[in-house]
């Protein structure tokens, strides 16, 4: 009798194909789950548009070595697939050692998609998309989605994607940008396929046995550490010290300095001066002197020849507009004597036809030899330069190097660099795969990182963490956990799984202009992660001349999203709009992120079934928690008793630092909410701290500290 079952075995999975089920399996034996499916086409080859459902044809079992066996991996099995009429043959070759099967194409179309049957859960699906998303199975429309490797916002961040079921966690990872991930969700079951493209020819999946998204994380801390992308700030720090100084830094930007409006005609419609260079500047003094705020990275957008997004790469001298080379240097002076970071925000990818340099070799090209379109903004229509010629434009004497020598900022930003998938150029010139264009983007930010001592870009991908210091916009997107994505739509709730692989590596932000009055659960979300807001949406000129000074009307039941612009009775009570949230959420944050940005995530929890309430633990044993839902929330604390949490609220503790928004704290009940912060000044904890600084952002000032209670109408500093 022909035998029809091939296996593969070690201590912790089993793999095996049935030629006569057209069946896989693949059983984590540490977990007791089987992953897998019979009688149905998990293989599809993709050509000229059709789709081929193949079927084993036959399997042999092969030694270590042949058919892209990868090192360490011991024999494995050769698998040929055809379709119903026999025209079409693919080869696979299937290898396993330890927890991890890889799948290696041998031969076989353009484009193959793996798994579109057999892996799927009624659980949980883990997607790295920004910070992360965890989708439910049974929460959530019907959907398909195809998620490119590192895409913008429809892609995936990291390269790997985690299916949870019965207690256990399936991990897939690959290793070239040509991968694509389908994810669906039908009849309350979630469902991955692979597609591989072009010089894709690898898939690993990693059973990790009885895990959640901790186990995940740690599995893949391990991957990253071997592709390099885990570089921490331990190493960063030996030649960067002045790095330090992104902890805690809140990010402050003015967006557009000046915007002028030039239609896909070249015709100027309008020209608009936002902040002078001189209003800028008075800006940082007022955050320093006014507001009391310590750590800023100051971020200053529009102050090139043409105004933002113009007639991009000629940026050089500083417009005229606003204050010209003279002014933009003063700005920069004061705004470093206040002890800020002054940045300057610039961009290689676009190019626009009314530029002085202007010259079609620069750009990105299409298969048919025609320009690559970007967007229409401000300049009107971009073109997409090739990454290749992106670091040439840089480089020139009149970009990158006269802006340092002239300007001398402490850091730079080059927008979209990280923010837009890996492309491809067709220009024989300076062609461009995907991978080549990746490498091109760090080899640019390598150059501007040298140049000024440290570097951002906009959102982030794991392969630019060693080359960067900061991303601006993985953290959320104009109050919003996601640019596009509605999560109440997918059935998902964001989670930091960023952070829980590159934490200690990378400074994070958020990106985009918000109403404060809005930003309730984006607040709590930046708390439980640790990480600074980002202030991109103040108003023109002095703002806090003409912006309002009134609060909203408290609202009929606790739930309010207005709540961190609030100061009554408090430190910024009389302030404007901006004025109150900006002093509540920094005083919050940044004593926060500095305390926590060279530890990982070690714990993130769910505290009830509707995934809203949320506790984090970080490596050095600061803890927060956060309540999301519309009611109050009880925690336990340990040092400070039971404390009772609003909408909106939150508790954290990292020894030396307490900030609490709540209902009660260390055994005293308010009537309404309140916020409070507290920070030991002498490096111990608080329970022993001779120094200890209160900080009372609105509601009543009574604070219970050490057997009595005390009134803080603003802030002091308590002795002994």
């Amino acid at each position: 009798m022909t035998e029809t079952m091939f296996g593969l075995e070690t201590e912790q999975v089993a793999f095996a194909l049935d030629v006569a089920t057209n069946g896989w399996a693949l059983d984590d034996k540490r977990a007791g789950v089987r992953w897998g499916s019979e009688g149905e086409s998990w293989v599809t080859l993709i050509a000229n548009e059709e789709r081929m459902p193949l079927t084993l044809d036959s399997v042999e079992v092969v030694e270590a070595g042949a058919f892209g066996n990868p090192v360490g991996f011991d024999g494995g099995l050769r698998a040929k697939f055809a379709d119903t009429g026999g025209r079409i043959a693919l080869t696979l070759a299937f290898w396993l050692r330890g927890h991890a099967l890889q799948v290696y194409v041998v031969d076989g179309g353009p484009t193959l998609e793996l798994f579109s049957a057999g892996m799927e859960t009624d659980d949980d699906l883990l997607l790295p998309m920004r910070m992360g998303l965890l989708l439910q199975a049974s929460q959530g429309e019907p959907f398909t989605k195809h998620l490119g490797t590192y895409e913008y916002e429809e892609g995936v961040h990291l390269a790997m994607t985690t299916l949870f079921k019965s207690g256990s966690a399936l991990m897939a990872t690959w290793g070239d940008p040509y991968v694509t991930v389908i994810v669906s969700r039908e009849a309350g079951l979630l469902r991955t396929a692979f597609r591989l493209t072009k010089t894709a020819r690898s898939l690993e999946l990693h059973c990790l046995g009885p895990g959640d998204m901790h186990t995940v994380a740690a599995a893949y801390r391990a991957r990253a550490e071997a592709l390099g992308y885990r570089v921490t700030w331990d190493e960063k720090l030996k030649t960067r010290p002045q790095a330090a100084r992104l902890f805690g830094a809140s990010n402050v930007k003015l967006w557009t300095a000046l915007a002028r409006r030039i239609d896909e005609n070249l015709m100027e419609q309008a020209v608009d001066v936002h902040w002078t260079f001189d209003e800028a500047a008075q800006i940082a003094e007022h955050l320093k002197r006014d507001l009391g705020m310590d750590d800023v990275l100051f971020h200053l957008g529009g102050w090139t020849r043409y105004g933002y997004d113009c007639k991009h790469p000629d940026n050089m001298p500083a417009n005229p507009e606003c204050g010209g080379n003279e002014g933009l240097i003063d700005c920069a002076r004061r705004v470093q004597a206040l002890g800020y970071l002054f940045c300057l925000h610039d961009n290689y990818q676009d190019m626009y036809r009314d530029a002085p340099s202007w010259d079609e070799k620069w750009l990105q090209k299409e298969a048919d030899g025609s320009p690559h379109l970007g967007g229409v903004w401000l300049g009107g229509r971009a073109y997409y330069t090739c990454a290749r010629e992106a670091l040439k434009l840089a480089q020139r004497p009149e970009n990158l190097p006269l802006i340092q020598a002239t300007f001398e900022p402490d850091l730079y930003f080059i927008d979209t660099t990280y923010a837009v998938g890996p492309q491809e150029c067709y220009d024989p010139r300076h062609p461009l795969t995907k991978q080549d264009d990746i490498r091109w983007k760090q080899a640019l930010s390598d150059y501007a990182r040298d140049l000024f001592g440290m570097f951002g870009s906009e959102c982030g991908r794991e392969w630019a963490v060693p080359h960067a210091d900061f991303f601006e916009g993985l953290a959320s997107v104009g109050g919003r956990y996601y640019h596009f994505l509605e999560l109440d739509k997918l059935g998902g709730k964001a989670v930091p799984f960023f952070d829980m692989v590159f934490r200690d590596c990378i400074a994070i932000q958020g990106k985009y202009g918000y109403k404060p009055e809005a930003m309730g659960e984006q607040v709590i979300h930046h708390v439980v992660m640790g990480r600074t807001l980002y202030y991109h949406a103040l108003g023109k000129h002095l703002y806090w001349e003409h912006d309002s000074r009134e609060e909203l009307p408290f609202p009929d039941g606790v739930y309010d999203p207005a709540v961190f612009t609030r100061a009554h009775n408090g430190w910024a009570e009389g302030l404007c709009v901006w004025d109150r949230f900006m002093k509540n959420t920094h005083e919050v944050l940044s004593p926060l992120n500095k305390r926590t940005s060279q530890t990982l995530i070690a714990r993130y929890d769910f505290l009830d079934e509707d995934r809203l309430v949320r506790k984090t633990t970080f490596g050095n044993g600061a803890v927060v928690w956060v309540n999301g839902s519309t009611e109050d929330v009880v925690v336990a604390s340990g040092a400070w008793g039971d404390v009772v949490l609003p909408p909106y609220g939150f508790l954290v503790d990292t020894g030396g630092f307490v900030a609490f928004h709540a209902r009660s704290w260390s055994g005293h009940i308010y009537d309404a909410p309140v916020l409070f912060t507290l920070t030991s000044l002498d490096g111990n904890p608080l329970s022993t701290a001779e120094q200890v600084r209160v900080f009372h952002g609105f509601g009543e000032s009574a604070l219970a500290w050490r057997g009595d209670v005390i009134d803080v109408r603003r802030e002091d500093v308590l002795q002994g």
